[in-house]
């Protein structure tokens, strides 16, 4: 009796890894192989005029991600907006300075949680408002030719 399930043991044991490799090739060729190529870029937006407060200008980082299934030829890119920053603002007075200095975090903020130029107004600042849109918008067109 030993010699029996001492042979069923020694069987099993050559017959897992033929076993796991036939596994593995089955779910290597259940899963469609990818490609994918992900690059990001800087765009500056133009600078657009806020009334009487100075000039506003947004530059914001772009991340293009490109997948391709290998055997369909799929392609599939999707970009997302991952920093933007306000080099250019209004500071032509203390209190423009003062306004964009509180304003700016809010509008930036907005900017990554849309993903668009679509964002709400600041109270107080709304030629900074305006100009933040218009500027990012701008930068957001040259993205979405890139």
């Amino acid at each position: 009796m030993r010699k029996f399930i001492t042979l069923v043991l020694g069987v099993t044991a050559l017959a897992l890894p033929i076993v796991d490799a036939f596994a593995a090739a089955k779910a290597q060729a259940t899963v469609p192989k990818k490609k994918v190529i992900t690059v990001s870029k800087t765009f500056t937006g133009a600078i657009a005029q806020t009334d009487r407060w100075g000039d506003m200008q947004v530059r914001i980082v772009v991340r293009k991600t490109t997948t391709i299934v290998i055997k369909t030829k799929k392609k599939t890119v999707t970009r997302k907006l991952i920093s933007v920053k306000a080099p250019v603002s209004p500071n032509h007075t203390d209190r423009s300075i003062y306004i964009n200095e509180q304003a700016l975090p809010t509008l930036i903020q907005e900017a990554l949680q849309a993903q668009s130029s679509g964002v709400d107004m600041v109270s107080g600042a709304t030629d900074s408002s305006i100009a933040f849109q218009t500027s990012l918008q701008s930068a957001i067109l040259q993205a979405k030719a890139w």
